[in-house]
């Protein structure tokens, strides 16, 4: 199976958000602040043989809250999710991997997420570093950690 980034509309990121991000959660809003700005990118995987979509992924233009400094641009990544048939396959690099690359082209210097606590070696493996504690998401009652990556000149 072959796979490709595409870019996505907010609704079409609903099915995986519902089905992986809030299946367990207190909260099950789907539609999330900053869905809907001109800024907000919202990729995807499909497979080539069946156009459906795989893993999903939002990048919010704001600044990580870890980085000091006026005139800072970064991008929040929000919302990662892979159906479960396809974890471990390499998706979620792919998604990752061309979702970085499109922040740096649009101008950011740093990519961060709040990441579940469960899941910081992929992110670690992709070059973030871990900035902060464990805190509980009050959306979905689940540890997570603040994670970045800079730009390596940054």
């Amino acid at each position: 199976m072959a796979e490709h980034v595409i870019e996505l509309s907010a609704h079409a990121t609903h099915d995986l958000r519902r089905r992986v991000l809030r299946a367990t959660t207190p909260e099950s809003d789907l539609v999330w602040p900053g869905d809907d700005l001109a800024t907000t990118l919202h990729l995807g995987v499909v497979a080539s043989d069946d156009a459906v979509v795989v893993a999903i992924s939002t990048w919010l233009r704001t600044a990580s809250p870890d980085i000091a400094g006026t005139g800072r641009v970064g991008v929040q990544l929000r919302g990662m999710a892979t159906d479960p048939s396809v974890r471990g396959s390499g998706v979620g690099s792919l998604l990752l991997r061309a979702g970085i690359e499109r922040a740096e082209r649009d101008g950011a210097d740093h990519v961060w997420a709040n990441a579940r606590s469960t899941v910081l070696d992929f992110y670690v493996a992709h070059g973030f570093e871990i900035t902060s504690e464990d805190f509980l998401s009050a959306e979905t009652a689940i540890a997570h950690r603040r994670v970045l990556c800079r730009r390596p000149e940054s």
